[in-house]
């Protein structure tokens, strides 16, 4: 039977599954593509709107479980989908003015580490440097006895924080950040940019809270623990300044517009201490980025 597809302005959508479409989604699942874009990959193909996101519910949990149950995937009988859909990259966000898919460069599954390439256009790169420069102060850490922010010789950054939403620039790369982490952007606290000059680094640190140190569980009350962070490299520096990841034996060199991405929360509930990482010396030139980290919860929700 055809469904009427509730995003297709009446016309019959596609409700049937096929081998083809179940690869095309356990491959893109596997490259890190989130839901939402798959679904509207599938609604740009053809298919019903409820079918599309029964059937990439059932592709998630294959993922997760290893196996879908057998009620899982829709029995579809109708029109024969089209070979395009199996073909076709999803796009990974809605920008302003159309679509834009945001390659991968690489994924490892664990720790889970990817990098996005290009994920902001140069334009916005240097508008989110331009929008920083009047507010730059030292960098400052949570002190992990008291909770209070103070300065420390581990990290040589200068900063400048920005709240969720606070500027147009600023909600539209949250929404984006949203879309190819599959975080809600209200999860996510203020971005925050930093400025190294040579010399600047951020020795080995861990971006979670240790709710075993009374500062640092203080800070679970604003949203729960964090889960991720987003790095975004807002100029390439002359040398140096990469981001290195010491217990896996990674650096991610610091490219324009490029973003690394990593999850620190396993599915157990335990934090995952290779994410242990640093921002290595600038050797020549500044190094500016931008920072976003995620929150299992709401941020500045009640506890």
């Amino acid at each position: 039977m055809i469904r009427e597809a509730s995003a297709a302005g009446g016309k019959a959508g596609y409700t049937e599954s096929s081998p083809e479409l179940e690869q095309w989604l356990a491959r893109h699942i596997a490259q890190g593509f989130g839901a939402d874009a798959l679904v509207l990959s599938m609604l740009r193909s053809g298919y019903d709107d409820a079918f599309a996101r029964q059937a990439v519910a059932a592709a998630f949990a294959q993922d997760d479980a290893g196996a879908v149950p057998a009620a899982a995937m829709p029995v579809a009988r109708g029109k024969k989908a089209p070979a395009a859909a199996a073909e076709s990259e999803p796009a990974v966000y809605v920008a302003h003015g159309g679509d834009r898919a945001i390659p991968i460069l690489f994924r490892l599954a664990s720790p889970r580490i990817k990098l996005f390439q290009e994920l902001l256009t140069d334009e916005e790169c240097d508008a989110l440097v331009a929008l920083s420069r009047g507010r730059l102060a030292r960098s400052p850490v949570v002190n992990p006895d008291t909770g209070d922010e103070n300065l420390i010789d581990a990290r040589t950054s200068m900063g400048a924080m920005f709240q969720v939403g606070e500027h147009a620039l600023i909600s539209r790369i949250e929404a984006r950040i949203a879309a190819v982490t599959g975080v809600p952007a209200e999860h996510g606290e203020g971005l925050q940019i930093l400025n190294y000059k040579p010399g600047g680094e951020y020795q080995p640190h861990f971006d979670y809270f240790n709710p075993q140190r009374p500062g640092e569980a203080r800070q679970l009350s604003v949203g729960g623990q964090r889960i991720a962070t987003l790095v975004i490299y807002l100029n390439t520096p002359e040398a140096g300044g990469a981001t290195a990841f010491p217990r896996v034996g990674l650096e991610v060199a610091p490219v324009k517009g490029n973003a690394v991405y990593f999850s620190y929360l396993l599915p157990d509930g335990k934090l995952d201490e290779r994410t242990l990482h640093a921002g290595l010396p600038v050797t020549s030139g500044e190094k500016w980025i931008a920072t976003k980290w995620l929150r299992e919860r709401p941020y500045r929700s009640e506890a």
